[in-house]
This record gives structure tokens, C-alpha cells and sequence, in this order.
């Protein structure tokens, strides 16, 4: 069961809903410091256990929520719906294709965003710890998922 490709499986989630959804084209790079402002934080349960951080540059961050409302600006309140959404649509993609693999249901959590951005802390995954590493001409988004499989 652990032969999943946890890494691959979330990468080609980013760069596809991104794409399609946002019309966003997103470049896999080697990780390194981004201007993270924003963090989502999502968990799993079930066979699949997890932690995924999303964390976005603040342009990101504002790209993101525009092109999912149409190519218009919400409100405040509702920029809060809009990347709850967008992180919904991609972790939620990427679970699918994890329970397909494995053969099991895992349960995704509602995503919730944080402003503070050193307040968060996560226990590594006893099976992996991945990072995934993206830029494009409107910033940076740096994942994290913190991973555990169980019998």
C-alpha cells in the first residue's frame, strides 16, 4: 500500500486544477525560501492520515481567489471561501486518486486559512514527509504534506 506516489499525485493536482481552474500555470521548482503571507491547512483521515500545509505569496494569494470569482475581486469575507475552495478542489483530487490507488475511503477536512504564518507547527508523517515547490509570474506556492499510512 505504501508504493503510493504521494509526491506525484499532488503535483499533478497543482499543476492541472491550477490550469484548468484558475489559469494558472505553475512551474515545479527545486524548494527554496518563498514570501509565504497566507497558509491553508488541511487534514486527512482514514487509511490516508495527513497534514498538507498550502502556503501562498500574498500575489498568489490574490491571483488565485480573482480568477476563481470570474476575474473579480470579493469582498474579504468571500476571499476566504474562494481559497478555502481552490484547496478543497486540489487536495480533494489528489485524495481521490490516493483512495483509487489503495483501495480505501480517506475523508479530506474543511481547509482552514491561517494568518500567521509561524504559528503552525505539524508532527512529520511516519510514512513520508513531502514538499512541493511552485512559481510563477504572480509568486509562490510552497506545499507540505505530512503523510502516514496505516494498516
Amino acid at each position: 500500500m505504501t508504493d503510493v506516489k504521494v509526491e506525484e499525485i499532488f503535483d499533478d493536482a497543482f499543476v492541472n486544477v491550477s490550469k484548468k481552474i484558475v489559469s494558472l500555470k505553475l512551474d515545479r521548482k527545486a524548494d527554496k525560501k518563498a514570501d509565504i503571507k497566507y497558509l491553508e491547512l488541511v487534514h486527512t483521515k482514514g487509511k490516508f492520515v495527513s497534514t498538507i500545509i498550502c502556503g501562498f505569496s500574498s500575489m498568489m494569494f490574490d491571483i488565485i481567489i480573482k480568477n476563481m470569482n470570474g476575474g473579480k475581486m470579493p469582498s474579504e469575507d468571500e476571499k476566504i471561501l474562494y481559497i478555502n475552495e481552490y484547496v478543497n478542489i486540489v487536495c480533494g483530487r489528489a485524495l481521490s486518486e490516493i483512495n483509487n490507488q489503495m483501495g480505501v475511503s480517506s475523508r479530506l477536512t474543511v481547509p482552514t486559512l491561517s494568518l500567521d504564518v509561524d504559528s503552525i507547527s505539524v508532527e512529520p508523517g511516519k510514512t513520508g514527509n513531502e514538499i512541493l515547490y511552485y512559481e510563477s509570474e504572480f509568486g509562490q506556492i510552497k506545499i507540505s504534506i505530512h503523510y502516514t499510512i496505516t494498516d
